[in-house]
């Protein structure tokens, strides 16, 4: 049988720039990459498990709430682990192939809007509250939005030979922070999937929708600046 340590070589080494990731993530994701290694599942079934936790999650905050919205943070909190897995796994047998990047890329979304939109209904049946409709819109939105502005601006630089603006601005920040990089600071991944489990487990929608529509817009609409003139 193949040593944790092993399979923990394969674990993607930027993840681990930031903290919430390497102490809390990092190992409840080299431990389920060990276990899907040991069982011979592939890297796309790991994936699938993070796809059924996020609907999963959705099914119970619509249809059953109250003390086991502790349990659909738990699952979203899983979301991420697999989402750090699946990639681990891969690596591992060496298959990084198209089909993954794909199912990498359309779980998390799946799984992120069916979170969301599961929390809006729940919130207006209960209350009756028009404004949560707008407020869990427009985060779905602004969540499409990010992703749209991450896919596209690779592409825009790579077609145009645009060097990342933002890997200067680091590199220039972490000289000025102590030699720590602000990209820990960024609204990534981890930050996201966190927030979102908290919203769930604390029921706490509004503080949810709010927060993550400023930080993800802030985000998506920076490109406005970053490749004005460009």
């Amino acid at each position: 049988m193949v040593h944790i340590k092993e399979v923990a070589k394969y674990f993607k080494a930027d993840h681990l720039t930031r903290p919430l990731i390497k102490y809390f993530y990092y190992p409840l994701s080299v431990s389920l990459s060990w276990i899907a290694v040991s069982l011979g599942w592939h890297a796309h079934f790991v994936n699938l498990l993070g796809l059924f936790s996020g609907l999963t999650a959705a099914w119970i905050i619509l249809y059953l709430g109250g003390k086991l919205m502790i349990l659909a943070g738990i699952l979203v909190l899983f979301g991420l682990v697999v989402d750090l897995s699946d990639g681990t796994v891969a690596r591992f047998y060496n298959k990084k192939n198209a089909m993954g990047k794909w199912l990498d890329e359309s779980t998390g979304f799946i799984s992120f809007c069916s979170v969301f939109f599961a929390l809006m209904i729940k919130t207006f049946v209960e209350n009756g509250d028009i404004r949560i409709i707008y407020l869990g819109t427009y985060t779905i939105f602004s969540y499409m939005m990010i992703n749209y502005a991450a896919l596209l601006s690779e592409v825009l630089r790579n077609k145009f030979n645009l060097s990342n603006p933002m890997d200067k601005m680091r590199q220039k920040a972490s000289r000025t922070f102590f030699g720590i990089s602000p990209g820990i600071f960024s609204f990534a991944l981890d930050i996201q999937w966190t927030l979102i489990a908290l919203g769930v487990v604390f029921d706490a929608p509004y503080f949810l929708f709010i927060t993550f529509s400023i930080l993800s817009s802030i985000q998506w609409m920076a490109r406005y600046i970053i490749f004005w003139g460009k």
